[in-house]
């Protein structure tokens, strides 16, 4: 009960910090990630858990994402940053070799971003998260078996860690947060987000890059 109170404690507090450092970001970004999938189209939910997931992540600091494909999303007044993402799921066995599977990749872009490519690997994604057990995921995901949601979530991470690159303006990694090399599979099934955050110094370098990217103008906006 003792260790419990403690973990519960740890996490209140890291979720204040993470909170505090979130309501000191200055920058006000919009980007539109204009998602298309290959292979196997995934569940109308998996896509909503999977933006849901990107956008909440990228929200706290102060960084919008807008969905061209979804009706109904909030458009925002003006964009200064457009991504193509394309989700590759073309399941296959013997793919799963690697020990640190590549989930998702992009090039770094110095100044405007226009039309970025990111490319998720959705089979990957899934293959590491079905590596927790049902005992595991209970606790970390509240029930025993994976879901649309669930994958989508892992998606979602995956996405905003790679569009974290771009909007960062940083090719490197670092030891903790959303910026860091590799995602554990535990933590891609959580529920919690507390292992997807900045640091002081990424809000302070994210402030900087909008004004960067503000003096290259305003992308033309991607084709519908």
């Amino acid at each position: 009960m003792m260790l419990l109170a403690n973990q519960l404690w740890r996490t209140a507090a890291m979720t204040l910090c993470v909170l505090s450092i979130a309501g000191e970001a200055a920058a006000q970004i919009c980007i539109e990630a204009d998602v298309r999938f290959a292979g196997v189209h995934p569940s109308q939910l998996t896509v909503q858990s999977m933006q849901n997931e990107a956008a909440t992540i990228w929200r706290h600091y102060g960084v919008q994402i807008q969905w061209p494909s979804s009706l109904g999303d909030v458009q925002c007044p003006s964009v200064i940053g457009s991504f193509d993402v394309l989700v590759e799921n073309r399941p296959s066995s013997g793919r799963h070799t690697s020990a640190a599977p590549v989930l998702g990749r992009t090039r770094l872009v110095p100044a405007r971003i226009e039309r970025v490519g990111i490319y998720v690997d959705y089979d990957e994604t899934q293959a590491l998260i079905e590596s927790v057990g049902q005992s595991q995921l209970l606790t970390l995901a509240g029930h025993p078996d994976l879901g649309p949601v669930d994958i989508g979530r892992a998606l979602g991470r995956v996405l905003a860690h790679e569009i974290g690159h771009v909007v960062l303006g940083a090719s490197g990694h670092q030891p903790f947060g959303l910026m860091r090399r590799s995602f554990a599979p535990n933590d891609l099934v959580t529920s919690l987000r507390w292992a997807y955050t900045l640091s002081r110094q990424e809000v302070e370098r994210l402030g900087l890059r909008e004004r960067e990217l503000r003096e290259y103008g305003t992308p033309a906006s991607p084709a519908r």
